[in-house]
């Protein structure tokens, strides 16, 4: 089964409107989807806390959240 002229020419306009709607959008979608910087976390990373496992075992923790199994955590 052959192509007609018309259908060459449609196939063609549809792939070169595609690559046009594409370099139109790219530069907003970058803008708009584009993740936020971190914050940053200097006033967090001096903070030292102690934290207890469920085991009673302590150590260091500088981070806000506290880690998974931790009973408790100090500020």
């Amino acid at each position: 089964m052959h192509m007609t002229r018309g259908q060459w020419l449609t196939g063609c306009l549809v792939i070169v409107a595609a690559i046009a709607a594409t370099a139109i959008t790219s530069p907003w979608a970058a803008r708009t989807f584009s993740p936020p910087a971190p914050a940053s976390d200097t006033a967090n990373a001096t903070h030292t806390r102690t934290c207890i496992t469920l085991t009673g075992k302590r150590f260091e923790w500088n981070f806000p959240n506290p880690p998974f199994g931790t009973l408790s955590c100090s500020d």
